[in-house]
This record gives C-alpha cells, structure tokens and sequence, in this order.
C-alpha cells in the first residue's frame, strides 16, 4: 500500500508518548522541530526500514538490530530505553541516528498507528450503488453506504451508514448490517442473519448456513429445519472462508470483539463470549458455549454441548472432549514421535485397560495378605 506521508510530530500529537534521542551523548534538544521535519510513508521492519519509515523494538533481545537500522523513528518501549541506550553506547563505534519514540506499548502502537494510517491511505468507494448490483426495492441502504458491482440484496435487508459492501456479496432476505462494517467480495449472508457495527468480514465467508440437524428413521436421515439465525455483534471480525452455522431453534452467538482466523467452523447454536479469539482451523460443534476472552489454538477441535469458561486458553490442535470449570491454559496434543515409536506407544496405550485391571487385582491380592 502507498501510505500518505505524514509528519512524525502529526503522529506523536495524535497517539502520544515522547521523542528521544538513543545517543546519551547527543541528546534531542529541539523534539518540536525534529517531530515537524521527519516526513513518514509508512511502519517497515527494523532490518527494511529507510530515513522515511517508522519501525518498532518490541523484543529488547532484537536490540542489535538497532546498530544497523536506517529507520527514521523506533517506537521502543519507555520502561526499556535506559537498557537499551546502554546496550548502544558499549556497542556501537559511532552515534545511532535513529530517533526513538518512548511509548508504553510498542506493538500497540503499531497496530494503532498502522489501523489509522491505512484509513487514511486506502481507496474508498463513493456511497451508492453500483448499476450492476441487484437490490430488492424493499431493502434500506443508508446513503454513506457503498455497494459494488454484482452485489445481491434481498428483500427487507438493511445495510447501515458507512458500511462496504464489496463486489459479489450476497446478503439474503431480512438480514442487517450495522454502520461502518466491511464486507469483502464473495460473502454470503443467509436470510436473517444480523451483523453489527465496525465489523470486518473476509471474501469467501458463509453466514447462516443450515447447521448439521438430522433425524435417523430405520436408517435413513431426516432434515431438520434449522429456523434460528445467526447474531454477530459489534467490532467482530471472521476471516476467509470461514463458516458460521444458524441456529437449529435459538440462535448461534458472536459476542463483541470475537476475532475469528480464516477456515474456522462454528456450528449450529454455539455461543462465543465478547473478545475471545480462534486461530486457523478451528472446529467447534453444535450447542457449545464458549466464554469471555478465551483464546483457541490453530486447528484445535471442540466437541458440541460443553461450557468453556471465561478466561480458558486451547493450545493449538488439541481436542476438548469435557466442560472446562476453571480458566486457565489447557493442552491435549500428545507429542510427536518417530513412526515406528509411535506405532510402539499406541501399542502401549491400548493395553493399558488391561494393565490397570492386572494392578487392581494384584492390589486386592496384597490387601488380602
């Protein structure tokens, strides 16, 4: 992307924090007049940054890359520039002209600084409709909202101020949309489904497909009519390719800030508590209910009709078979291992019912003596 050029000092006056010189010997003086005449197109990596780039130390063990650095400005953390500043002065022959900005959290400025940067620099579409979108006549589109070539929506929809709503997007009968959300092209959105405010949903996303509901009659499945929808909340955002379930009769739950990765399922009538998050793969079944500022692991796999508490953490590629109570990290992988060991350790793991049967009665035996 081709960031604006910006001031430093429009950035410092916008998200704080201070300017300081990494050179005890060449302190900066004048911060006002440095800030206003150091232009800036954009964040680089430490090792790629130029005069023009702003770059970011979140790690103090990476400090050496600070030696040989062209960045114009380091974001550094306040209560680590003492440490690092003395790490400079024993090992570097020459004054570090970089100009550090002391904040209280590097990488959150980062990803601040970076959110309000692409804002500003990235293309916006004028509000309307496009002339190759279809539009049910009943449906209501604020008049800051943008929708694009190809689009289809359905009767009653409605679609908030400000909110993109990108090219091939398919939003069924009754369903809504907030103010300020963005969805990328090739998104469908089943009948009834409602999405909040300021969320971001990626290309290749289903909302509201039918959950997996079936009844067994001498052999032979019956459909069951999944008649619930699915409730996103606001500041959610769900990556490609992602598939959200609706209800079988209640609704299936995104809470406030819930970050989905891509390829994740969530089945029908799942509930996911405001800021929790789920990395790549994940699968959750039916009826699940996961609570507040949890965290799931890649490719992790949660089976239906639990209760996750608040505060839980999955790592990644574990299988939670149970409710977990209380919060706290949990891990179900069983380690990786040559072949021919593995082969050896499930051999060993299958006989062990019948060892602990063998020690029991062995027990009992004992006991009896």
């Amino acid at each position: 992307m081709n960031f604006i050029e910006t001031k430093l000092g429009d950035l410092v006056a916008e998200f704080g924090g201070r300017l300081a010189s990494f050179n005890a010997k060449n302190a900066l003086t004048d911060q006002t007049a440095y800030a206003n005449s150091l232009l800036l197109k954009g964040i680089q990596a430490l090792g790629k940054a130029e005069s023009c780039h702003l770059a970011f130390l979140t790690n103090p063990k990476f400090r050496d890359q600070l030696l040989l650095t062209k960045a114009g400005v380091v974001l550094i953390r306040e209560t680590q520039y003492g440490e690092v500043c003395e790490y400079l002065e024993n090992n570097s022959s020459e004054a570090v002209e970089t100009i550090a900005w002391l904040v209280n959290d590097p990488y959150l400025y980062y990803a601040k600084i970076q959110q309000w940067w692409v804002a500003k620099s990235e293309f916006k579409p004028a509000p309307g409709i496009h002339p190759r979108a279809v539009v049910d006549p009943t449906a209501e589109i604020a008049l800051t909202a943008s929708v694009s070539a190809n689009c289809v929506i359905g009767a009653h929809a409605k679609i908030g101020a400000g909110s993109r709503i990108e090219a091939g997007v398919v939003l069924g009968n009754h369903v809504e949309v907030g103010s300020d959300s963005r969805i990328y092209p090739n998104v469908t959105v089943y009948d009834e489904c409602l999405i909040g405010s300021n969320c971001i949903i990626h290309s290749g996303v289903v909302i509201g497909a039918d959950g997996f509901g079936f009844a067994n009659e001498k052999g032979t499945w019956i459909k069951i009519p999944q008649v619930g929808k699915v409730v996103i909340a606001d500041h959610v955002e769900i990556g490609a390719n992602t598939t959200i379930d609706r209800g079988a009769l209640d609704d299936t739950l995104i809470g406030f800030g819930v970050k989905l990765d891509n390829q994740i399922q969530i089945a029908h009538n799942v509930t996911v508590g405001e800021h929790s998050a789920m990395a790549g793969c994940v699968g959750v079944a039916g009826s699940t209910s996961i609570g507040a500022r949890c965290t799931v692991g890649g490719a992790a796999m949660v089976f239906g009709h639990l209760n996750i508490t608040d505060g839980t953490h999955v790592s990644g590629a574990s299988v939670v078979m149970s409710s977990i109570k209380e919060p706290g990290a949990y891990t179900g992988i069983f380690p990786l291992q040559g072949h021919k060991d593995w082969e050896k350790t499930a051999v060993t793991l299958k006989q062990l019912l019948k060892l602990r049967g063998e020690v029991r009665e062995l027990r009992n035996k004992l006991k009896k003596q």
